[in-house]
């Protein structure tokens, strides 16, 4: 007799592992480790970032290949940001007027791009991912056709990503980075930021829009077909650098002032500032 299956949910994801994941959580939030990895990443999948990885192929097929599936993702993402997430996406205006800039935002779900995206929309989104999410196959293809670039263990490789980075910039694009680095699932809190993303805001004298997926006790009609609580995007107000700091003073400010808006929507919804207000990246 052949086993039975373990149950997933849509995103592929068992519930065993599911429950090994909230356990690493809870271990890794009362050690203050905000920033570790709580589902260990699937190597085996990934398609390694190497010095001669291409991050904007300019080959006539690969751009009718992404403008596909951008064209398909923006017109599923709402649908696809209903059923992951079930909220809404508030403080649109906050774009208004912005051509380039880096976009900060909690890393809570494996769709959460797509409300970002749809937050955007309007705008051309790239991602930077980690490179075990530059995935092999058709499934890694259509990622990166929709925008993901992968960081990269090598010092070319980055350096690589960075010009990437500022190649887009001058275009009038977006770049989303997870400064909090791993994903903890439907996590409430903000988490402490690393650099990169601000370095390269700095580097590229581009503002940083700070965005916060916040989540609450979905609504009654809601609860008939699920008991999660529903996410909604919150678009904050830009940071911009200051001209009369230094390249290291400003990555601070813009971090730190990021994060503190952040904070203050917390509050806002919550009541009170998030005791990881004050804590420090652990990586």
């Amino acid at each position: 007799m052949a086993e039975k299956s373990e149950k997933v949910d849509f995103a592929g994801i068992s519930k065993e592992t599911q429950e090994m994941v909230h356990d690493n959580i809870r271990k890794a939030e009362k050690e203050k480790r905000y920033n570790d990895e709580v589902q260990p990443p699937d190597y085996s999948r990934m398609l390694k970032v190497t010095p001669e990885f291409q991050f904007l192929p300019k080959n006539p097929l690969w751009l009718i290949w992404s403008f596909l599936i951008r064209t398909v993702g923006l017109i599923f993402s709402k649908a696809i940001v209903w059923v992951a997430f079930g909220g809404s996406v508030k403080g649109r205006e906050n774009l208004k007027g912005i051509k380039s800039a880096i976009l900060v935002c909690n890393h809570v779900h494996n769709l959460d791009n797509m409300i970002v995206r749809w937050g955007v929309r309007g705008h051309k989104l790239y991602i930077t991912v980690a490179d075990f999410n530059n995935m092999k196959g058709i499934i890694g293809s259509m990622m990166r056709a929709g925008g993901t670039m992968p960081f990269s263990d090598s010092f070319t490789g980055m350096k690589n990503l960075a010009a990437a980075v500022s190649t887009v910039l001058k275009k009038n694009r977006y770049v989303l980075y997870y400064p909090e680095k791993a994903m903890w699932p439907r996590y409430e809190k903000p988490r402490p930021f690393l650099d990169g993303a601000f370095h390269a805001a700095v580097s590229n004298k581009v503002p940083v829009i700070p965005m916060f997926i916040v989540f609450k006790n979905p609504p009654a009609w809601r609860r008939i077909f699920s008991s999660k609580k529903v996410g909604t995007l919150y678009i904050l107000e830009p940071v911009y650098m200051d001209e009369n700091l230094s390249r290291k003073e400003n990555i601070a400010k813009m971090r730190d002032e990021s994060f503190r808006k952040i904070c203050e929507c917390y509050k806002e919804h919550f009541g009170e500032y998030p005791d990881t207000m004050d804590a420090k990246p652990s990586v």
